[in-house]
C-alpha cells in the first residue's frame, strides 16, 4: 500500500530551545530517540506545537536540514510543517523538505486572508505543480478557511496530495473526509489531527494520529494505533484511549499546549526542553501545577521508560 509510510502516530515534536532561542539540537536528537524506542513510527518536524510560526526560513531550513536526515537514519517517516502566508514560501520550505529527505509536508491554506474554495484549489495546485514533495492538506478552520467537502474531493486528485489532516473537531467533517479518500481513484488517507476525537477517528477509518499527545506518551500512543490498525481490536483500543484521554483533553483544551508539553517534558522526564519563542510567554506556578494534575501525567508516565 502506498500510504504505508503515513500509517503512523507522528507526534508533533516541540522544537528544544536554548535560553538565546537558537535550536537545542541535542536534546531534539535524544527527544526522538524516546520516541521511536517507544514504538513510534514517524515524527512531525516544525508544525504548530514546533513553533514553526516564529522561526525565519532560513531557520527552518537549517532545522529540517539536521533532524529530518536523523529521523530517516533510524528508519522513521517524517512530515515537515510548511505552511506559510505566502504560497512561494511554502513551496520553498517544501523544496528544501524534500532535498532533506522527508516524506510529505503538511501545508494550511493561507492563514490571515480568507481564501475562498476555488482559492484553496489553487493553493495546493500551486504546490502540486512547483514541489517534487507529497502534500499533506491540513484542514483547520479555527485558523484559516475550512476546506469543504467538495474542494477536499477535487483535491485528491492533484497526485501529490497523499493525505489530510482534519482538526476541524467536527467528527462528521472527518468522516467525509475518510470515506472520500476510500473512493478516490488513487491511495488517499486522512490523519486525525484532533487528539481528542483519536478514538472515533480511527474507528471510522483514520490511518493514522499528528498528536501533540505522542510527545509526552509515545508508548501508550503507539499501542492505541497498533491495536486499532494492525491488531483490529477496538475494544483494546478503547481501553487505551481511556487512559491516553486525560492528556489528550489537555492537549487540545489548555490554551498553552506546547509551553505545557515542554514542561512536562522536563518536570517529568527530564529532557531540557528550554524556553518557547514569543510570543508565547511562559506558565505561571499555578498553571503548571494545573496542567500536572489535569493531565495525569506523573500516573501515566510510568507507561513509559527514559
Amino acid at each position: 500500500m502506498s500510504l504505508d509510510k503515513f500509517t503512523h502516530v507522528f507526534p508533533a515534536m516541540v522544537t528544544p530551545m536554548n535560553e538565546d532561542g537558537s535550536f537545542n539540537y541535542e536534546v531534539a536528537k535524544k527527544h526522538i530517540d524516546w520516541m521511536m524506542d517507544n514504538g513510534i513510527g514517524g515524527i512531525g518536524v516544525l508544525m504548530a506545537s514546533g513553533e514553526y510560526q516564529s522561526v525565519t526560513l532560513e531557520e527552518h531550513k537549517a532545522y529540517v536540514n539536521e533532524i529530518v536526515p536523523y529521523v530517516k537514519a533510524k528508519g522513521g517517516s517524517v512530515i515537515v510543517g510548511c505552511s506559510r502566508e505566502r504560497v512561494e514560501d511554502a513551496c520553498e520550505l517544501m523544496n528544501n523538505a524534500y532535498k532533506a529527505g522527508a516524506d510529505a509536508a503538511m501545508v494550511l491554506p493561507s492563514f490571515y486572508y480568507h481564501q475562498s474554495q476555488e482559492e484553496i484549489i489553487d493553493h495546493y495546485t500551486y504546490l502540486n505543480d512547483n514541489s517534487d514533495l507529497d502534500i499533506m492538506v491540513y484542514n483547520n478552520p479555527n485558523v484559516t478557511s475550512g476546506i469543504s467537502k467538495e474542494t477536499m474531493q477535487t483535491l485528491y486528485k492533484l497526485p501529490h496530495v497523499k493525505i489530510v489532516k482534519d482538526a476541524s473537531m467536527v467528527i462528521d467533517v472527518m468522516t467525509d473526509f475518510i470515506f472520500d479518500a476510500e473512493k478516490a481513484e488513487e491511495d488517499k488517507g486522512v490523519l486525525c489531527g484532533c487528539d481528542y476525537l483519536l478514538y472515533q477517528a480511527y474507528a471510522t477509518g483514520a490511518i493514522g494520529w499528528i498528536s501533540m499527545t505522542a510527545n509526552i506518551l509515545p508508548k501508550l500512543s503507539a499501542d492505541f494505533h497498533h491495536a486499532m490498525i494492525v491488531e483490529k481490536d477496538y475494544q483494546k483500543g478503547l481501553e487505551l484511549y481511556k487512559q491516553l484521554y486525560p492528556v489528550v483533553n489537555m492537549t487540545e483544551r489548555f490554551p498553552k499546549p506546547t509551553q505545557a508539553v515542554k514542561y512536562i517534558l522536563q518536570e517529568v522526564y527530564g529532557f531540557e526542553e528550554g524556553i518557547c519563542r514569543r510570543p508565547r510567554r511562559g506558565m505561571s506556578e499555578e498553571e503548571k501545577k494545573l496542567v500536572i494534575e489535569w493531565s495525569e501525567i506523573e500516573r501515566l508516565s510510568k507507561t513509559n521508560k527514559n
